[in-house]
């Protein structure tokens, strides 16, 4: 089997996950099931004071950039066992943008998680600009919400004022600079797609993207626009291929000297036996039941958004508020497994609950 060397990025608004924990282990564990190798987060609303424990529930490396707990916050978080070195780091003081310096297998670039202002404010654009390029790197890769759309007939639904016109120059004058490409857009040039919904009454506009350099462009193997979770945000992931990828770490192999063991032989047996009538195949079903169910309704929302896309009306507009409580309530369950897991984790490390 080949080792897999593309490397996918996830992108979301997650609209605050401070003052709710039961909602940040959702997120993290709804992240996680889209496999992606990074995920970059924005409107975070963390602290200092919860890195260490945010890590812990994500269960490997992450980047924070704050402003508050009740507003702003980017971050970045690595799947575990990804290939990668942070070389080095540069923060926003006021949490709107985090630029990496960073090796993904063997390939070297600027990565750039970045949340934009709601009001026109250009010279967040200016600043991150004049960090990208402190590394001088030749790949570049920028993601986030940027709160401000690239075209406003194509990435707009009544929306009646064009917003933040001079951020809008500055980040076309990114794009000039750097020789950006918006990966969606070249692939759909004239198809209307958005990543903010507004119930009512019914907004749509396409802030979130990513801009990427021409060289990662042509290694890429998809991207996509799909149903966010507990957000007013879709989700945004670009996957492309690494240049080059490091050899993995080999194989466990069995003592075989075992098997001449016949005691050892038929308690394993025995306990396989057991295993398999008392649990597996009942807790197989049931996974399976419940993955086909969730599947079903994350396709059904993300049915319904294209729908939204397309021809906007407030009867779909509550269907699918409807099918996306659906599959938040699907998932309660798993997560006060999660949410016990991790009381009886602090518990026992002496760490104390937010």
């Amino acid at each position: 089997m080949g080792i897999d060397n593309n490397i996918t990025i996830l992108s979301m608004n997650v609209r605050g996950l401070f003052s709710n924990k039961k909602k940040r282990l959702d997120v993290f564990d709804w992240a996680k099931g889209k496999h992606a190798s990074i995920i970059c987060f924005q409107e975070t609303h963390s602290s200092k004071d919860v890195e260490k424990i945010w890590e812990e529930e994500w269960g490997n490396t992450c980047i924070f950039c704050h402003h508050n707990n009740r507003s702003a916050g980017v971050s970045i978080m690595f799947k575990k066992g990804l290939d990668f070195t942070i070389h080095d780091t540069k923060f926003d003081q006021n949490g709107r943008y985090i630029v990496i310096d960073i090796t993904l297998f063997e390939q070297r670039l600027t990565l750039v998680c970045l949340y934009g202002y709601n009001t026109d404010e250009p010279l967040l654009f200016d600043d991150i600009l004049y960090k990208i390029a402190l590394y001088a790197n030749t790949s570049i890769l920028l993601c986030g919400d940027w709160n401000v759309v690239q075209d406003c007939n194509l990435d707009t639904y009544n929306i009646l004022h064009k917003r933040n016109p001079k951020s809008r120059e500055k980040i076309e004058e990114i794009i000039e600079k750097l020789e950006l490409l918006d990966p969606w857009r070249t692939c759909h040039p004239t198809d209307r797609k958005f990543t903010w919904r507004q119930p009512s009454p019914i907004k749509q506009s396409r802030l979130d993207y990513f801009l990427v350099t021409e060289d990662i462009y042509s290694l890429m193997k998809n991207t996509k626009i799909i149903p966010g979770y507990k957000t007013d945000h879709s989700a945004i992931v670009f996957t492309f291929s690494a240049s080059l990828a490091k050899r993995g770490k080999g194989y466990w192999k069995f003592n075989s000297q075992l098997v001449r063991d016949v005691e050892y032989v038929e308690k394993i047996k025995t306990c396989i036996k057991d295993t398999i009538s008392e649990y597996y195949l009942s807790v197989l079903k049931k996974n399976r039941e419940d993955r086909e169910h969730t599947s079903k309704l994350e396709k059904e929302v993300e049915q319904l958004e294209n729908i939204m896309n397309m021809s906007p009306n407030v009867n779909v507009q509550a269907t699918l508020y409807g099918k996306k409580l659906e599959l938040e309530n699907k998932r309660e369950q798993k997560i006060e497994g999660l949410l016990l897991r991790s009381r009886a984790n602090w518990h026992e490390n002496g760490e104390k609950m937010l």
